[in-house]
């Protein structure tokens, strides 16, 4: 997606970070890739895991930190990192000493967190077997507590159902709130609504209880139908994109080509390496931060991740709207502006779904991301 003469530019100045990634990677990481995964109760692995796949299964014990991108991860054994994941379904049913980062459309935690639970997902479920010891921050469609926590609940719901215990304080926002019977709140409830939130008789709030309403002022902007957002900048961020989609695309042919392949080919390894690339790239830049020396590379490198970021659509919107083209009946090989123009319009649209909005954008990132990463691999072969 970018010229030959700015390619090796980027490649030049950021090969420092890429020895970085693949020393560090080769000595503690492994990586494990399979349509279906199982991983018994037997096994352990002594080092951090990358898996990659259809359906995982994890029994066995993890000693360094997880990483997974897949259609589906159940994890029931015992990980004495973080667990950092990405899935239609996440099931953490074991022990994670860590915290769990996950995202997802459905995200069921039946297990023991030491640390933190970060989801991201249409519903979030810890049930009455979960322990987390921390806090819980969770942007969803819908939300139920049932289990215990030992922190604060933070975020932004569509609907909240605690019937579980709450060590400390609840500060979110919600479009509607139940503290079912058996609730028990150590703390404060604070929350932003417009509807008053549905104590049931049991219930108990040891704090203070604070409603707050959404200002109810009239908007002069208009608003898009679905999320609310203001639909002006949207309109103009995706005319700026499709520029930007059209010129790319026109110079670095080839290299559209490739990324768009890329999806094709694997979409799940797209998905994975992206994610990886994304976690991996500002722990590199705060080293090269640390160290002094470093700070014009970590600059350097900042700007081009920001650069990767703003054109990682462009890849996913190609192959989607390929996608649409040949499904309409298209023959031959759709034109990759098209393609790419309708693919813009179809995800703009998607961006604007409630509650999957931040999913979706999450999932477009990290494939586009690691989409144009393999192209590039491609085309240096």
């Amino acid at each position: 997606m970018l010229s030959p003469v700015k390619l090796k530019t980027i490649v030049f100045l950021l090969a420092p970070l890429a020895v970085l990634f693949l020393f560090n990677f080769s000595l503690a990481t492994q990586f494990r890739s399979a349509d279906n995964f199982f991983f018994p109760d037997t096994a352990i692995i002594h080092d951090d895991l990358v898996t990659t796949g259809g359906n995982i299964k994890l029994d066995g014990i993890i000693e360094g930190d997880l990483i997974s991108v897949s259609r589906s991860l159940v994890q029931s054994g015992l990980i004495l990192g973080s667990l950092n994941a990405m899935a239609q379904d996440v099931d953490v049913l074991g022990e994670v000493k860590g915290s769990v980062r996950a995202f997802g459309q459905n995200i069921n935690v039946n297990g023991t967190l030491d640390r933190n639970l970060i989801a991201l997902g249409y519903s979030v479920d810890v049930k009455a077997g979960a322990e987390i010891r921390k806090d819980i921050s969770a942007f969803c469609g819908k939300m139920t507590l049932d289990g215990k926590l030992g922190g604060n609940l933070k975020g932004s719901v569509g609907e909240l159902v605690v019937s579980g215990v709450v060590n400390q304080n609840i500060s979110v926002e919600a479009d509607k709130i139940t503290l079912m019977p058996t609730a028990r709140i150590l703390g404060n409830l604070k929350y932003k609504s417009k509807k008053e939130a549905q104590i049931e008789s049991g219930a108990q709030v040891s704090g203070e209880t604070v409603w707050t309403q959404p200002k109810t002022t009239e908007e002069k902007e208009p608003k898009s139908i679905f999320t609310g957002k203001p639909i002006i900048p949207e309109i103009l961020f995706l005319l700026a994109l499709m520029v930007t989609g059209v010129v790319l695309t026109l110079i670095c042919r080839k290299d559209a080509h490739q990324a768009k392949q890329a999806l094709a080919d694997s979409f799940l390894k797209s998905l994975a390496l992206g994610f990886v690339a994304m976690v991996c790239v500002p722990i590199a830049v705060i080293i090269l931060i640390i160290s002094v020396i470093g700070i014009p590379i970590a600059v350097i490198a900042l700007f081009a991740y920001a650069v990767l970021i703003y054109i990682a659509k462009i890849p996913v919107a190609t192959f989607v709207g390929e996608k649409i083209i040949k499904g309409l009946g298209k023959e031959g090989r759709p034109s990759l502006v098209w393609s790419m123009l309708l693919g813009l319009v179809v995800l703009t649209l998607a961006l604007n779904i409630p509650y999957l909005d931040w999913l979706i954008y999450f999932l477009v990132l990290f494939t586009g991301f690691g989409a144009i990463i393999s192209s590039q691999k491609r085309s240096a072969a």
